[in-house]
């Protein structure tokens, strides 16, 4: 399996994701940072696109935004597998006819899903975002929480909210550019934050990688 990565922060890597690919199914990655993007030319050759998460938000208006989302619509529309992750969920959204905006609150820290399509999408999860995506009607929502989807899919393109792929050092890096003050106010302690996240590294691996097969599954059928 060859799967292209559209990096589209140094702060948000493939992560356990990646390894995961890696070890179960033999995958090499091509990493190709998203800012590079310069023209809408074809994506290179892959079986897999995977398009992950930025500080960025998929409506703001960089060029190299725009062409990812030009080269994602095309990529989906030929019907090819997609996974997106945070931001690379919002872009699959805005590039299958739906929109992404804030949702008036922040998603920070470990935490369970609310509606869940089945117990694999209740997690708990890592979640670190800003925004929310609405989506056209043909989509399938998967799991959603406090109004906002965390998964959906649309063909072979699936959409994930919150962050499997992440680690502590994920986590870390997160908190440098996370407002403290906001951290403080909902009581998150950023060294525990970080210390959760470094345990569930190993806990909650079986439950990672059973979530990693299904999202693999769900964009090969």
């Amino acid at each position: 399996m060859h799967v292209l990565v559209l990096e589209n922060s140094p702060l948000a890597p493939i992560g356990h994701f990646g390894d995961w690919l890696a070890a179960r199914h033999g995958a090499s990655l091509a990493i190709l940072p998203g800012p590079a993007l310069t023209a809408p030319a074809p994506l290179p050759e892959a079986d897999l696109l995977v398009t992950l998460g930025s500080p960025k938000a998929a409506y703001d208006g960089d060029g190299w935004i725009a062409i990812q989302r030009e080269l994602l619509a095309r990529w989906i529309g030929e019907g090819r597998p997609v996974i997106g992750i945070c931001f690379g969920a919002q872009m699959i959204a805005s590039a299958i006819g739906g929109s992404v905006a804030p949702s008036g609150t922040f998603h920070e820290g470990w935490m369970e899903t609310a509606e869940a399509s089945t117990p694999l999408w209740r997690g708990p999860w890592l979640r670190w975002h800003g925004d929310h995506v609405a989506l056209p009607p043909e989509a399938e929502v998967l799991a959603r929480s406090e109004g906002t989807i965390q998964a959906f899919r649309h063909r072979r393109a699936l959409g994930v909210q919150f962050h499997p792929e992440a680690h502590a050092g994920c986590v870390a890096d997160w908190i440098g550019f996370t407002p403290p003050e906001r951290l403080a106010a909902k009581g998150m302690e950023p060294d525990a934050i970080i210390a959760l996240t470094r345990e569930r590294d190993g806990s909650l691996r079986e439950q990672r990688e059973a979530l990693f097969a299904e999202m693999l599954r769900l964009v090969q059928n």
